[in-house]
């Protein structure tokens, strides 16, 4: 029997709506199985009682094989397709880019010659075909594409677009005939996308679920829509919420995440409590202690003062580099040999074509699919000072700024939780890849943090 700490304890026993906040491996996942034990086993709520909430099928599977009760696990997105059924609400479900394809088909088939003439104008360009295969064609589609995602995820409406017309009346025309055209496509079919699974079980939501407890699982990644369906959920039930999460590792903000649903738990979610996981069981206090100082230069995350009982030395090895392939494979074949268990981790997919000949076979992600995971050791690659090194310095468009405002309390503020979220993999070191020339000027605060401790 796994002993729970103080900290986890209260967590555990404590009864009511609850911000539980859990640094990187402080044990989050242990916490919320031994409190649905505690509520089937000493105050007898019925495991149908008990819903669950996480954000990917892979968290879920990983939910339902540790909790060992018959308790509804499910995504948002499944949560609230069997709320529409329940209401007798029959749909189709688009694939998630169905609206890319909408998108591409309206430009590609396009034949008004006053818009191709303005789209040319627009972009400097003189041959629509030729425009249509160009790199600034894709990217005004992943703009047009994400500004609807991002209006729909803040569920969002008209009044939204009325201080944008002047500066971006090209842009904001082209959204709205985009958003028009694919809102007509899928009533046409009677189909919905994921937001609108969440919007529309949100609307139509009267019925008792006999849900007496909600656990929401990394609710750092709350958009407000999600949060408006379980918020429902817990006022139609009349039930209490359990969010699990950690606003150091909030890295989802492109995609509609909101940070500010967290930080202001206490204000949106009335009569409840924000409670802390202070013990980390994965890294040590050395690196934990440096991870903190770096992090908290944004001061608007939360304190957390984490502990760890594990000591080592150095946790944070800064390793320069003139022949980048070179490098990573003496470092990599090295730690190989002292323990098999080594992740390599970049900013971007991209990254590792830079470090590693094709036909290697090297345990590598992205930081942002690391979340959650660990290994012995990490490697961290990229940490350039350019465009698409770490910090990424890519500048969101002004409307999307305009829909879904960045944090702009510290500059790269996001990109300061995800080089967080790399620090936090390990077990025991984290090696870190550094170009001599042209560092990234998280390198440079590193290594006066490092110097420091």
């Amino acid at each position: 029997m796994i002993e729970l700490d103080e900290y986890q304890k209260k967590a555990v026993y404590e009864i009511g709506n609850i911000l539980l906040i859990a640094g990187a491996g402080a044990g989050k996942t242990l916490t919320i199985t031994k409190k649905i034990e505690y509520l089937v086993n000493i105050l007898k709520y019925k495991p149908e009682e008990i819903l669950i909430i996480s954000f990917t099928n892979k968290s879920v599977d990983d939910l339902k094989r540790k909790i060992k009760y018959s308790c509804p696990i499910y995504t948002f997105h499944k949560l609230a397709m069997n709320i529409l059924y329940d209401h007798k609400i029959n749909f189709n479900i688009v694939n998630d880019d169905y609206l890319e394809f909408v998108t591409n088909e309206f430009f590609k088939s396009l034949t008004n010659k006053n818009m191709i003439h303005e789209i040319l104008h627009f972009f400097k360009e003189f041959d629509y075909n030729r425009f249509l295969n160009t790199y600034k064609y894709k990217e005004f589609i992943k703009l047009i594409v994400k500004l609807i995602k991002i209006y729909k995820t803040n569920n969002c409406n008209i009044n939204a677009f009325n201080n944008m017309w002047q500066n971006n009346n090209f842009v904001t025309k082209y959204f709205f005939i985009i958003k028009n055209i694919y809102e007509r496509e899928l009533k046409s079919t009677n189909s919905m996308d994921f937001d609108d699974l969440i919007i529309n079980a949100t609307n139509v939501l009267n019925k008792f679920y006999r849900f007496k407890y909600i656990f929401v699982d990394e609710f750092q990644d709350t958009s407000l829509i999600r949060f408006n369906l379980i918020n429902k959920l817990r006022i139609v039930n009349k039930a209490f919420i359990f969010a699990v999460g950690d606003d150091y590792q909030s890295i989802y903000h492109f995609s509609g995440c909101d940070i500010n649903l967290f930080l202001d738990f206490p204000k949106l979610i009335p009569n409840s409590k924000v409670l802390k996981l202070k013990y980390t069981y994965r890294n040590s206090q050395e690196l934990i202690d440096i991870a903190a100082k770096f992090i908290m230069k944004n001061k608007k995350q939360l304190k957390k003062d984490l502990i760890s009982n594990k000591r080592i030395n150095s946790p944070i090895k800064i390793i320069y580099y003139i022949n980048p392939k070179k490098s990573f494979s003496k470092l990599y074949k090295k730690l190989k040999i002292i323990n098999n268990d080594v992740l390599v981790l970049g900013r971007n997919n991209s990254d590792i074509k830079f470090f590693v000949d094709k036909e290697d076979e090297i345990n590598f992600l992205t930081v942002h699919s690391s979340k959650g995971l660990e290994a012995e050791n990490i490697i961290l690659i990229n940490m350039t000072n350019n465009l698409y090194g770490f910090p990424n310095k890519i500048k969101n468009h002004s409307l999307l700024e305009l829909l879904h405002p960045s944090d702009k309390d510290i500059l790269f503020s996001e990109e300061r939780r995800l080089f967080y979220v790399a620090l936090t993999r390990t077990k025991n070191k984290i090696y870190i890849l550094v170009p001599i020339f042209n560092k990234s000027c998280f390198i440079k605060e590193l290594k006066k943090l490092i110097n420091k401790h």
